[in-house]
Formats: structure tokens, sequence, C-alpha cells
């Protein structure tokens, strides 16, 4: 008996097209020039947000920041341009539902780790809480038995804590300065991968702007 693995066959898909391949690496992009616009999630202060605007430093200054209430709704919005990106995160646990939601229109087109803002278990006392908020992505954070109140962010939970739909929250330091909350544990800055994501017709627009040897002209909102 053979101990070598069958070649997969090939995968058969409805319709008469085929979806988009993963790009080669002569397709990896080497200019984000074209951005005009970088989408995340926010509001204000989150880590997206943060790693958002030190990625566009970098790479497309003159773009602006978009900040929406969910990952989810930053990919709907730069799905229906050319013009620009969103920022995703790897500990988002349902990244991969937007990465394969939006497979004919956008795909990864770079990658990077930033330290996040000091992660944080607070409250309004200082006390541990009983009912933390958190974002999906940091729930592990608290211990298994607290109960849980979902938050769209780390700010959000830090707003639904002052609101008073939970006691306590997980956060970012800026978030506990900005509502005056009281660490009751912090667990640092986290290195975090956070990926782009834009339109299939980057590569296009990408090598245009190489031929052109200048950028597109953007708006600077941030």
């Amino acid at each position: 008996m053979s101990s070598s693995w069958p070649e997969p066959a090939e995968p058969s898909y409805p319709g008469s097209e085929r979806p988009p391949y993963v790009p080669q690496l002569e397709d990896v992009i080497s200019s984000f020039s074209w951005v005009r616009q970088v989408h995340t999630l926010g509001p204000s202060g989150t880590n997206c947000e943060r790693a958002g605007q030190h990625w566009l430093r970098r790479k497309c200054p003159a773009a602006e920041i978009c900040l929406h209430l969910s990952i989810e709704a930053a990919a709907e919005c730069v799905a229906l341009r050319e013009d620009a990106v969103f920022v995703g995160v790897a500990a988002y646990p349902h990244l991969h539902s937007v990465i394969y939601g939006h497979i004919q229109l956008l795909r990864i087109l770079d990658v990077f780790i930033a330290n996040t803002d000091e992660m944080v278990l607070a409250s309004r006392t200082g006390a541990m809480p009983e009912i933390c908020a958190t974002h999906p992505a940091p729930e592990r954070l608290l211990p298994p038995g607290m109960a849980r109140h979902f938050s769209s962010s780390n700010v959000s939970a830090a707003e639904d804590c002052i609101k008073g739909l939970a006691d306590g929250c997980i956060t970012t330091r800026r978030a506990v300065d900005r509502f005056d909350l009281k660490i009751v544990r912090s667990f640092g800055s986290v290195p975090m991968a956070f990926t782009i994501h834009g339109p299939h017709s980057a590569a296009d627009a990408d090598r245009a702007t190489c031929a052109a040897g200048q950028a597109l002209s953007c708006n600077r909102s941030v």
C-alpha cells in the first residue's frame, strides 16, 4: 500500500465562473498610494483605529480613517469602493466569516504586527466585577465563570460599564482614562497581527501608480 497522499480533486463551483484565486507573489502590492480611506472598528480609541492610523502613516499618509460599529460594517463599505481598505484583527473570532463572505470582491493585501494599547480588566469601583462587558476578541481574559455582556468593541465595553449594563469591562488603558474607570488587573500591551483587506483591482492600481511614478491625491482627516 502506498503511503503517499492522493492528489486532491479539482473543486467544483456553482455557476460558470470560479472565485478568484489567492494572488501570486508577483501580485503582492508594493504601493498603497491609491488608498483614500481606511475603514475599521470604532468608536474612536479602539486598537483597530490605533493600528489603522499606524498603517496609513507608513503606507498612505493622505488617507482618512473611517470608523464603524463592527468589522463587518467596515467590510461592507469597502466592498463598494475601489479606493479603500479595511483593517481587520487576527484575534477577532469571526474574521474568517468576513474574509469568505466577501471573497468575490475583497482580498487580503497586507499583514502587519503592532502592539495594542494596554489591555485591562476594569470596573467602576475597582472591585472585581460580577458581570463584565467585553468584545468577543479578548473574552478569554475573563475568569471562566464570570458573567459576560458582549459589546461591539473594547471602547464600547467601557461605555456599557459606565451605563450600568455591566459592573466591569475588558478594555484599554485609554478607555479607562477617558471614562474614569478603576483598573482591577492589567494584562499589558499585546503584540497583535492586523490584516489589510481591499479590492482585487488593487494590483492594477498599484501597477498604474508605479508606472506613472506618482501617488494619487487623497484627503486626510485623521
